[in-house]
């Protein structure tokens, strides 16, 4: 298999991967949340006694959890997204320091580097979605 298609086969593994993890991230956990705020936000408009302002804090009480469910899963996300960036960075760091070898050389060399990043974050991202199952199992935050 020629290097060029070993990146682009990395590439599709690492978003197969990457959309496998937050399916089942939101099928497990995001839904459930989501689920509780609309639910939360209902009983808000059944209280005839709030008035707009007191509804509206209710309602964004109810929807702070999903808030934070988000911003957590996007933090983490961001950072999966720029430990890659900075491995690819590396590799043309690399490239560049060789630039006086055989052009083709460098770029197989460049190519290969980055299916060695995409690798590295495939095996990252079972720790990551572990790491975001514990914290969206967690009801305190």
């Amino acid at each position: 298999m020629i290097i060029v298609e070993k990146m682009e086969e990395s590439q599709r593994k690492l978003n197969d991967h990457i959309s496998s993890m937050v399916s089942s991230l939101h099928k497990n956990y995001l839904r459930k949340i989501y689920g509780d705020t609309f639910n939360c936000s209902y009983k808000c408009t059944e209280d005839e006694s709030l008035d707009p302002v007191r509804f509206h804090e209710c309602v964004e009480r109810c929807s702070n959890k999903i808030t934070r469910a988000e911003e957590l899963m996007r933090h983490e996300m961001e950072q999966v997204q720029d430990r890659l960036l900075r491995c690819i960075r590396s590799c043309e760091d690399k490239a560049k320091d060789n630039s006086d070898k055989d052009k083709m050389r460098m770029q197989s060399g460049f190519e290969t580097c980055v299916v060695g990043c995409a690798n590295e974050i495939l095996q990252l991202l079972p720790k990551v979605e572990a790491k975001l199952s514990d914290q969206l199992k967690n009801k305190s935050w």
